[in-house]
């Protein structure tokens, strides 16, 4: 339960006293005493539960006993701003919250320092005396002690009692007498600045030094007042590595294989973390950035002329937003292999270990099959997590708890499931040409009921303990089927063809001289699968749903999923069967009188009995002027054939005539030549005279068609 709470603004910090919230804080944060992690951060308030997100953030809370009324508290500058938008400090007992205290951005007390660059850059003494030129200083070294102004620094000979003099640096001052002396540098163990205004600056610059980095914890220190002792629970969020999900999958004859799933945590804390509770979040809450720790100023007018006008100050720049990656994976295939299964070859192969085939004749006692190995994995890790739905989330509690040193990674297990899965042989048409022969995946067809919800990662496959391949899982939900396309099996083929018709299915309308039908398109597509091997398979061939279709195809076992459906279809050893799938469309369309389509929609009219009596004569003299019209047609395209062997046969002659111009002689053949070149041209002349009779026949029939289609109004959906 929770007590009475107590509201006292706190600077623009709210704390809730009693048991209360107070919401400051961020990660990687530390007390003032305890055991010392190893980067030297001590941990009042051990870590006792951190919860992983996949958005890049975690949360940590710390529980223990304070003695005394200062709670210190420490984290690195870049997770301020989490620290102060999520802290949230619970007094069990009857004390409360009076203040709470924290340094200023490191950043701004920089830029507050206005100090010159050639201050901020000074390093070592020969800077010090360079840069200071005018300073009133002491020196005291080997050479004694003078005091004076700094007149420079130089480079030259120095006077020694050697023969070579040697060369270094040496300073000038100007003392109180105006005498100009000259003082090795390398002597002057003592230098004291007698400028208060210049000691300060050089502080001021060192300070500003030594806060430069992000490497200095950043302290803050709440300060609890009510009680000697206090009984506290610190929560808070940071900014985190996300936790990674990989998957294992051991394959077995008995339909049910063992999923386990497992997650890599990496802890950048800045601490360890010591005999945690566990729990790993799937799913995308909102998070983002806010800067709480730089203080903020407002822009004023400046009135300082007189006499002259100020306008309005501009307004500061818009917000930005920064858009975040869209994690996109997408599942790569590698092409089709044409090679070791040719289209003409009729010999079987051998395959390699499958996960359904049973140990070889004279294997080993001692070799175990995949069964086996699933039953001891299972047996090893258990039941480790249990899974929580919390709204569009899902989290998964790890039932015993861990150690995590820091700056190191752990692998944890969350699921640990037998689930139905099958071993399978998956087609994905659309990935390959419709002419060419395509190979299929090695799949494994899994139905997610381990009752968690899973995120997307790698997968690796195991049977009669050999590794099969590799699979990428993409979020799968609690009851969700997917094919785990694993490998390539180059001893099963597939080829295909695509078909399109229309077929009427029932009239509409008769206006204008058209025929309005609802027509069905039809989009089929025949599968040829050749299997090489010398044991049946299950096929699955993915086929993609049309935009307007549905499906047509009646099979038992079909699986659906997304935009596509997956069709199965069994292949005895060595032997090939075609599947059809057909996608269907109802559309509507307007015919002309004289396509087959539209006597077909008619001939249908008058099968149902629906026909008023004063149209039916007419549509029957239709259907029958067009039977007529289809045998003009017929005979009409027998004239055309005909005609063009005469054509063919009158060329040939008439060449051979006018060889044998050329030639003197042969009048006989010539005669013979010249007569059925006349019967030829007979004939042409007689099936061009039919011809033009046929069709205006045709025409006149046609024209009586439109005539007689154009007196009927009908709407036959009334």
């Amino acid at each position: 339960m929770i007590g009475r709470a107590k509201l006292i603004p706190l600077t623009g910090l709210t704390v809730l006293t009693g048991l209360a919230a107070l919401t400051i804080f961020g990660a990687g944060c530390a007390g003032r005493y305890g055991v010392r992690g190893p980067r030297g951060l001590a941990s009042e308030l051990p870590i006792t539960r951190v919860t992983l997100y996949q958005n890049g953030i975690a949360y940590f809370e710390r529980e223990g006993r304070l003695k005394g009324d200062v709670l210190t508290l420490h984290c690195r500058p870049h997770q301020i701003n989490d620290l102060l938008k999520s802290l949230t400090v619970i007094d069990r007992t009857s004390g409360r919250a009076v203040s709470i205290s924290l340094p200023l951005e490191k950043g701004v007390v920089a830029r507050l320092g206005r100090l010159p660059k050639q201050v901020r850059n000074t390093s070592g003494l020969l800077d010090v005396l360079r840069v200071f030129r005018g300073a009133r200083v002491r020196i005291s070294g080997k050479q004694g002690t003078v005091s004076g102004r700094v007149v420079g620094v130089e480079q030259g000979l120095l006077r020694t009692t050697g023969k070579t003099p040697p060369t270094g640096w040496r300073v000038t001052l100007k003392s109180r007498k105006g005498l100009l002396v000259v003082y090795p540098v390398a002597e002057i163990r003592k230098l004291q600045l007698q400028d208060r205004a210049l000691e300060m600056g050089l502080d001021k610059s060192l300070d500003i030094s030594l806060e430069e980095g992000t490497w200095k914890p950043i302290r803050l220190s709440v300060r609890l007042a009510g009680a000697k002792n206090h009984d506290l629970l610190v929560s808070y969020i940071v900014e985190m590595p996300n936790w990674k999900p990989a998957y294992r999958l051991v394959l077995g004859k008995d339909g049910r294989p063992l999923l386990q799933g497992w997650a890599v945590v990496d802890n950048l804390s800045g601490e360890s973390w010591n005999n945690v509770r566990l729990s790993l979040v799937a799913g995308t809450p909102m998070s983002f950035l806010y800067n709480l720790h730089s203080p903020r100023f407002t822009r004023r007018i400046d009135l300082s002329h007189r006499g002259r006008s100020t306008s309005l100050a501009p307004p500061s720049g818009s917000v930005g937003y920064r858009r975040g990656l869209k994690d996109r994976l997408q599942r790569a295939y590698k092409k089709s292999r044409r090679g070791g299964a040719g289209r003409s070859s009729s010999r079987r192969y051998r395959p390699s270990p499958s996960p359904s085939t049973i140990a070889p004749k004279g294997a080993p006692a001692s070799e175990r099959s995949s069964d086996d190995m699933a039953r001891d994995l299972e047996k090893a890790v258990r039941r480790s997590a249990t899974g929580v739905k919390l709204g569009s989330l899902f989290r998964y509690d790890l039932r015993d708890r861990i150690t995590v040193p820091d700056s190191s990674s752990s692998l944890v297990n969350i699921v640990n499931k037998r689930v139905p899965g099958k071993d399978v042989v998956l087609f994905r048409p659309e990935l390959t040409s419709s002419h060419a022969a395509s190979h299929p995946y090695r799949a494994v067809h899994l139905t997610n009921t381990s009752g968690y919800s899973l995120e997307k990662g790698p997968v690796a496959i195991y049977a009669r303990r050999t590794f099969m391949g590799e699979a990428f899982l993409e979020r799968l939900n609690k009851g969700q089927t997917i094919f785990l396309t694993y490998a390539i099996d180059p001893h099963i083929s597939m080829t295909r063809r695509v078909e399109y018709a229309s077929t009427p299915v029932r009239l509409l309308k008769i206006h204008g001289g058209m025929v309005v039908s609802e027509v069905m398109r039809i989009h089929r597509t025949h599968y040829k699968v050749t299997n090489r091997l010398e044991k049946p398979i299950t096929a699955y061939i993915k086929s993609v749903k049309r935009s307007g279709y549905k499906l047509r195809t009646k099979a038992k076992g079909i699986v659906r999923g997304g935009n596509a459906i997956y069709v199965p279809i069994t292949v005895a050893p060595g032997a090939t069967r075609v599947l059809t799938v057909e996608w269907v469309s109802p559309v509507t369309r307007r015919l002309a009188i004289n396509t087959n389509l539209a006597m077909t929609v008619l001939k249908m009219y008058i099968g149902t009995g629906k026909v008023p009596a004063r149209i039916k004569p007419i549509l029957n003299k239709i259907i029958d002027a067009r039977t007529r019209i289809n045998n003009l047609n017929a005979e009409i395209s027998r004239i055309w054939r005909v005609r063009r062997t005469l054509t063919a046969d009158q060329s040939r002659v008439r060449a051979n005539l006018k060889l044998l111009r050329k030639v003197r002689g042969n009048k006989r053949l010539k005669a013979r030549l010249l007569k059925s070149l006349g019967q030829l041209e007979a004939r042409l002349s007689g099936l061009t005279a039919r011809y033009v009779k046929l069709d205006e026949q045709r025409a006149a029939l046609r024209a009586k068609m439109r005539i007689w289609l154009g007196q009927i109004t009908l709407d036959a959906t009334r």
